[in-house]
């Protein structure tokens, strides 16, 4: 009598079948994973810049004329906290502008041992403290010309990522004609 089931040969052929679809198939799970973590970091990574990048903006379009920066609404500083006036690059930016209210201000974004600081006062006084934006920072430049602000913002990240992920952002913010 012989007994139901699958022989020796059977369970061999379908386990060699099973190896070689695994073979096949495992790469691309590893693809697919790695893929989803680099979208991962991606947004993360996008998520802060963008947050800095929409702070800047709105202040310079806020902006207003100060006698501290020149006449212009803008100023950008040199490492030594002196006043940028021929379009070249620094590592500070000073943003005259007002609140709602009506009140003055001065906004500073400057770069202080990796840190990315906001500080954020009513009379014109230069500082690299402040409230910490963003860490990690490899680089910040700062360059105000003709009513515009190029800025260029970039991060470090873990080396696994490195030259997987952008990790910086260069834009422009633009201030408004003074109307008063």
């Amino acid at each position: 009598m012989r007994k139901s089931g699958f022989s020796l040969i059977e369970i061999l052929i379908v386990i060699g079948i099973m190896g070689i679809i695994m073979l096949i198939i495992s790469p691309m799970i590893g693809t697919f994973v790695e893929v989803q973590d680099r979208f991962y970091n991606q947004s993360r990574v996008d998520s802060r810049l963008n947050e800095i990048v929409d702070f800047i903006k709105r202040d310079v379009r806020n902006s207003k004329s100060s006698s501290y920066l020149g006449g212009k609404p803008v100023g950008v500083f040199d490492k030594s906290g002196n006043l940028i006036t021929d379009g070249s690059v620094g590592k500070k930016v000073v943003i005259y502008t007002k609140t709602l209210d009506g009140d003055k201000k001065y906004v500073q974004y400057t770069l202080n041992k990796k840190e990315l600081k906001l500080k954020i006062t009513e009379n014109f006084i230069l500082s690299n403290g402040g409230t910490t934006l963003l860490t990690n920072v490899a680089d910040v430049e700062f360059k105000y010309k003709d009513k515009i602000l190029l800025f260029y913002i970039k991060i470090d990240v873990p080396d696994r990522l490195e030259g997987k992920v952008r990790n910086e952002v260069r834009d422009i913010g633009i201030s408004k004609a003074n109307i008063e």
